[in-house]
């Protein structure tokens, strides 16, 4: 009898670890492999469940109208992010030069990867944003297909605001000799055969492209939600 209830004890001991492994991998799942860069990436990658993924070009305005959306609401943002166990990407290309030839779209790029470098991402994207709204968008220029394009930008335009943030030796030597370059290229080519135009979203299993300016959070949201079906 003692060693047919040690028996049972073990099948009982077994059951409750498989049961424990079963249900780790339904609650989580490593998408650790699966992200590109860790400082572009918000949210509590140990935890989460899903990979939320958004490829953009600072030179593309529809792009930075939904980035711009995304922080101005930026606290509800990242508590949604936390209570649904997202890692959120941004996946920075430089699309519209390769495409296009649109040359500032490439060391905006490299302005964004050589931030990252010091962990830095966030804070360059969104000054980022705020210079291209304040220095051209709100004046009507570069903010649409139809309006007149932006003429006046320098590589320095991209350096500047990295130096205005605070951002040191790191970021300097990155920028000025071009070390991002390759990792930008790998990645842009990527992009070029997993999407269709910028900005373009994967969140979870929901795919899709495109930005209106006149979408707000409660469209953002809409989009969001899709990736937690």
């Amino acid at each position: 009898m003692k060693k047919v209830g040690r028996v049972i004890a073990l099948v009982v001991v077994f059951a409750l670890i498989f049961l424990a492994i079963v249900t780790s991998n339904v609650n989580q799942v490593d998408v650790g492999g699966e992200i590109w860069n860790l400082a572009m990436t918000t949210g509590n990658v140990n935890d989460a469940i899903r990979h939320y993924v958004v490829y953009t070009d600072l030179m593309c305005p529809y792009c930075n109208y939904y980035g711009r959306v995304i922080w101005e609401n930026d606290e509800e943002f990242k508590k949604y992010v936390e209570e649904n166990k997202i890692a959120y990407e941004v996946r920075v290309t430089d699309m519209l030069y390769e495409s296009s030839g649109v040359q500032m779209s490439r060391p905006a790029a490299e302005g964004a990867y050589c931030a990252a470098r010091e962990d830095r991402f966030w804070d360059y994207y969104h000054a980022a944003l705020d210079h291209i709204f304040e220095d051209y968008y709100w004046k009507g220029i570069g903010y649409s297909k139809t309006a007149p394009a932006i003429s006046d930008m320098d590589r320095d335009y991209w350096y500047k605001i990295g130096k205005e943030i605070g951002l040191g030796d790191t970021f300097k030597t990155c920028f000025k000799e071009s070390q991002a370059v390759q990792e930008i290229e790998q990645n842009t080519m990527k992009v070029a055969t997993t999407t269709s135009g910028l900005p373009y979203y994967t969140f979870g299993k929901f795919s899709t492209g495109g930005f209106d300016p006149s979408w707000e959070w409660d469209t953002v949201k809409t989009m969001l939600n899709q990736g937690l079906k």
